[in-house]
């Protein structure tokens, strides 16, 4: 008689432990927090970063060039990718508004954000796609890889000739 008994309290438990571990996780997927960002009111920085008033956000996983930053066309000519990757993103972001999913706050205090419109458009994914950005950061190196692989084979952007990769640049070219 005792088995049954001992049945029932371990089905119990296992109910239960069931139940605990479905709420921690429904709170830790819950613990996203999603900002709305509309794109008329964004100042853009550069091109995997922009402003709101006096908050700022970069855009996760990818690292565009700086805006200072000057990379090489197919003829080897210089060109103001940096300036180019900052007209893009603001191209991207004008007159749209974006759902921007909260990931961490940088060692800047920027918001660290991954964006897309209403449509699906997301902004780190359109920058690798046009070649304006880079796939990867401090927090993700291959999220957008897929798009990458297409821009470099289409050489566009800055995979139309030569560039240092932005976090290189920034190293050599401290503020």
């Amino acid at each position: 008689m005792a088995r049954p008994k001992f049945k029932r309290i371990r089905t119990l438990f296992m109910f239960m432990l069931a139940i605990a571990f479905a709420w921690a996780l429904q709170r830790w997927a819950d613990s996203e927090e999603t900002i709305v960002v509309d794109g008329r009111q964004a100042a853009v920085i550069d091109g995997d970063s922009f402003k709101i008033g006096t908050d700022e956000f970069r855009i996760y996983g990818i690292d565009a060039p700086e805006y200072r930053q000057i990379c090489n066309d197919a003829a080897n000519e210089p060109w103001a990718c940096g300036k180019t990757a900052r007209g893009g993103l603001d191209m991207l972001m004008k007159g749209k508004e974006f759902n921007c999913d909260l990931y961490v706050r940088d060692q800047f205090g920027r918001a660290v954000v991954s964006c897309a419109d209403e449509k699906g458009l997301d902004l780190g994914a359109a920058m690798v796609t046009q070649g304006l950005a880079i796939s990867g950061d401090n927090f993700d190196d291959v999220i957008y890889a897929d798009e990458e692989r297409l821009a470099e084979k289409a050489k566009r952007g800055i995979w139309q000739g030569s560039f240092d990769k932005p976090a290189n640049w920034r190293a050599a070219h401290p503020r």
